[in-house]
């Protein structure tokens, strides 16, 4: 038998938490597993169930209990402000605009190193340590003088968490950029958990700040202006809370009924410069319009995406009324595509002959794999009426093979092009990337037990065997033994995989 999985000690802080087959119904769930066991006579084994729960499946890298006794302090004020230059001069700025270079050294740095115990003291503390997290995370903690920064990350970590109530009580904007850092750090670390209360927190704190509603007056874009760097952190805030929704199967946190999503000024122009430029940070000044995670619009259809098909409302509607959705999502998502510069635009099918840009770059790669993902996610709803364990063969018609014709071509396309493109993928990206691959194998692994008639050849058995070779070869910065036991546990569970296809009927 299987525990509730709703039971505290039952739940797995990662991506694997929210992992669904493409009726929807949990795959480590009591449902999923039901299901399963419908198409195939079998369960997934419970050893690997109870792996599952384990605590160290994602890479929260827990200090040395013999460092608990240190007395937490910020290093030499120059290596921290090294630190926030380099950030703000790298490509991962571009993407997570959470400081603003001008404000840290001016007004938070000064309070942070203060002497004795000061007013707001707190917050600019926080700031820094997120700016020492940041740079752990991305790697650009360089040079001997900086080598102790990693191994106390998890403590500056810790610290920003104990000190929430204050940052909250004292409501200012490097508590918030401290917070939205924390939140970054996590989501790298594959603890989605704590990444989503982070959202909703740091979501509240936004909105108290009026980040929701577009900057008045509407100047050129400036990140030294307080406005457009506080709308900076809704637009991190709002994408990665979007993405979350999918990677958690829980709800979003932002309500975009009641936030003015207008995208910032020459948004899709700069956008589409910064994507083909190789060196984007080179021209780049503080008028420069960052790329925010993926992209803004697609993070507006990822929303749409949860709301309209996977919502409990969505639930509840008719199957005429699902595919009248999945056509205008459908569409939405195809006028996206377009608007992307030739040379970076996911193609709808990405095969082994599709040739790859030499020079794409790591913010190209989310985009592809987002774009395949969003195809998943849309014509998953349609196989909603299959979470029955009955029996289903009747059920299944033209239309629906269709349907999992275009579920597979997404899902193969992700693995395809993420094969291709492991030379440049940055190596902190494991813990967000893993999701993307993961997520086609078991959209494979579910349309196999619905409809393995159609595939004599078993190329969904081939693919799903395939699978392993390819998630040995996704880069690591840094590897523990949560990335380690990570991977062999989902090698374990893709191994599952095939033998239950191989019980289908």
């Amino acid at each position: 038998m299987f525990s509730p999985a709703s039971d505290a000690h039952d739940r797995n802080p990662t991506y694997l938490e929210g992992l669904r087959l493409v009726n929807g119904n949990p795959l480590f769930g009591p449902q999923g597993q039901q299901w399963i066991k419908s198409r195939t006579g079998s369960t997934i084994s419970p050893n690997i169930i109870d792996k599952y729960r384990l605590p160290y499946l994602c890479s929260t890298r827990p200090p040395l209990s013999n460092d608990n006794h240190k007395i937490l302090k910020l290093p030499d004020r120059q290596i921290v402000e090294e630190l926030a230059a380099r950030f703000c001069s790298s490509p991962q700025s571009l993407v997570f605009p959470l400081l603003s270079l001008d404000c840290f050294m001016l007004r938070t740095l000064p309070l942070a190193y203060m002497s004795g115990t000061k007013r707001h003291a707190t917050s600019a503390k926080c700031c820094a340590y997120g700016v020492l997290i940041m740079s752990d995370i991305f790697g650009l903690d360089s040079g001997d003088e900086m080598a102790d920064i990693g191994s106390w990350c998890q403590r500056y970590a810790l610290e920003i968490e104990g000190s929430i109530p204050t940052i909250l009580r004292e409501m200012r904007v490097d508590g918030l950029e401290a917070l939205m850092m924390l939140m970054i750090f996590k989501y790298f670390m594959g603890d989605l958990e704590s990444a989503s209360f982070l959202v909703s927190v740091t979501s509240r704190f936004l909105i108290q700040l009026g980040a929701h509603l577009y900057p008045s007056p509407s100047d050129a874009y400036n990140i030294d202006h307080d406005a457009h760097h506080i709308r900076d952190l809704f637009w991190v805030c709002y994408c990665i809370d979007k993405d979350l929704s999918h990677r958690t199967g829980q709800p979003p946190t932002i309500n975009d009924d009641h936030c003015d999503l207008t995208l910032p000024p020459n948004y899709v122009q700069m956008q589409t410069s910064n994507i083909l430029s190789l060196s984007p940070c080179s021209s780049r000044s503080s008028s420069t319009v960052p790329l925010y995670p993926w992209d803004i619009r697609l993070s507006v259809m990822k929303s749409k995406i949860y709301n309209d098909l996977h919502s409990i409302g969505a639930s509840r509607l008719s199957e005429a009324e699902i595919l009248r959705r999945i056509r205008h999502r459908d569409e939405d998502l195809e006028a996206w595509r377009v608007t992307l510069p030739s040379d970076h635009r996911p193609t709808l099918s990405f095969l082994e002959q599709t040739p790859v840009d030499a020079h794409t770059n790591t913010q190209a790669i989310m985009l592809r794999l987002s774009y395949h993902h969003c195809v998943i996610l849309i014509h998953q709803a349609r196989c909603r009426v299959f979470q029955s364990d009955k029996p289903i063969d009747d059920l299944i018609d033209d239309g629906h093979r269709i349907n999992f014709q275009i579920l597979i071509d997404a899902s193969r396309s992700i693995l395809i092009y993420l094969e291709k493109a492991l030379p440049v993928l940055a190596h902190e990206c494991f813990w967000v990337i893993i999701f993307y691959p993961m997520t086609a194998i078991l959209t494979i692994f579910s349309v196999a037990l619905l409809d393995s008639r159609s595939d004599p050849e078993n190329e969904k058995l081939k693919l799903l065997q395939g699978f392993t070779q390819l998630i040995r070869q996704i880069p690591i910065k840094r590897l523990t033994v949560a990335e380690i036991s990570h991977l062999e546990f989902i090698e374990e569970v893709v191994e599952e995989m095939s033998r239950l296809v191989l019980l289908t009927p």
